[in-house]
């Protein structure tokens, strides 16, 4: 705007130059520079013509920084290089009202792709939205400019940083058997209700195994291999009231859980993150048995206000007859322990170093 008022300012000089000095030359200049105006603006109109926008919000922060980035990409369908793009993008959790307000900009070649990109510093995890309603479009020099309306929404749960560590399962935890709703692709059980395959019979194969009307059908003697449950053989104690920490020790909470939780995965441990809700008074739990199931909890756990409690008293009670092999407590002070052995407590800024020299064997 101070560039295009500044552009008005030059062509009025030159017009009063002209008068003054009855000059043709100052005239020329000043009608010269009163017809530059409609012709760059119709073609920075056609150039934003040929523009395509998207919007991305990736969940994950970078490595190096813990800062999140976002990105407006721009296609230039066009045959004009579009000299400066800009545009501002709103990031807002609805939770919190916390807003940021993100900057971006860049050039697009003709016929090229480009990726504006913003930063957000470390804001907290969990559900935000980003939305960009507009996209200025402006000449080499600044000084015209045409505005392209923008609908670019993106919702993303932004999850904490996920860092080095070491897990280890023991035999008793893999050998822990516990029930479950769900059932192993490909190791077979003796659990009736649910079959794993069918295959032919094989010497020493039990007689009961036997599928009999299969085998009738087939002409030979078909056994049908049942599954095996699967369970959650280690549960962890989210032992905390996260309302009533800083900044700070939340995102540590958060990026120590979410490593721990990875690395149990990383080893096929599956597990139940099992927390306190103060307005219900009672536990809640969600079995960890893939990446999808750790995104939905990061999705859920923010509805809840969470607390501190007796935890193995309470599952006990909670979920009658549910044993575990070993469980992790992760409580408000920062400390970790498992089984009931102090692991280490983390110290907010230095979790990543922490975490690199950690054993959790469970």
């Amino acid at each position: 705007m101070r560039n295009f008022i500044c552009f008005l300012a030059m062509a009025g000089g030159f017009l009063y130059l002209a008068v003054l000095y009855n000059s043709a030359i100052f005239l020329a200049f000043s009608v010269a520079v009163f017809v530059a105006a409609p012709l760059f603006l119709a073609l920075l109109s056609k150039v934003r013509d040929g523009l395509e926008c998207q919007l991305v919000f990736p969940a994950y922060p970078q490595e190096s920084t813990g800062n999140y980035e976002i990105y407006l990409d721009v296609e230039n369908k066009g045959r004009f290089y579009a000299p400066c793009l800009r545009a501002k993008v709103n990031v807002f959790q609805k939770q919190t009202g916390k807003t940021y307000r993100v900057k971006v900009q860049g050039a697009a070649g003709a016929g090229r792709p480009v990726r504006l990109t913003g930063t957000i510093e470390k804001p907290e995890f969990g559900l935000w939205q980003a939305e960009c309603r507009s996209l200025l479009l402006f000449d080499w020099l600044g000084i015209f400019c045409v505005k392209k309306k923008l609908a670019a929404s993106q919702q993303s749960i932004l999850y904490p940083a996920c860092y080095e560590t070491n897990v280890n399962v023991g035999v008793r935890t893999r050998l822990f058997w516990s029930g479950g709703d769900s059932y192993h692709p490909q190791i077979s059980g003796d659990d009736p209700s649910e079959m794993l395959k069918f295959r032919d019979y094989q010497n020493g194969d039990r007689m009961n195994q036997i599928h009999w009307k299969l085998s009738a059908k087939n002409d030979s003697l078909i056994v049908a291999e049942m599954s095996l449950p699967i369970g959650c053989n280690v549960v962890c104690f989210l032992d905390a009231q996260i309302g009533r920490m800083d900044v700070k020790k939340r995102r540590a909470y958060w990026e120590v859980l979410h490593t721990v939780s990875q690395g149990l995965l990383q080893q096929g441990c599956f597990h139940y993150l099992v927390w306190y809700c103060q307005k219900g008074q009672e536990l809640y739990r969600k079995a960890i048995r893939s990446p999808e199931d750790l995104s939905e909890f990061w999705g859920e756990i923010w509805k809840y206000q969470m607390g501190c409690c007796a935890f193995a008293q309470e599952y006990q009670q909670s979920f009658l007859g549910e044993g575990y092999a070993s469980f992790i407590c992760w409580n408000q002070d920062l400390e970790l322990s498992c089984n009931n052995k102090f692991l280490f407590q983390a110290i907010p800024g230095q979790v990543k170093e922490q975490l690199l020299e950690l054993e959790v064997t469970v």
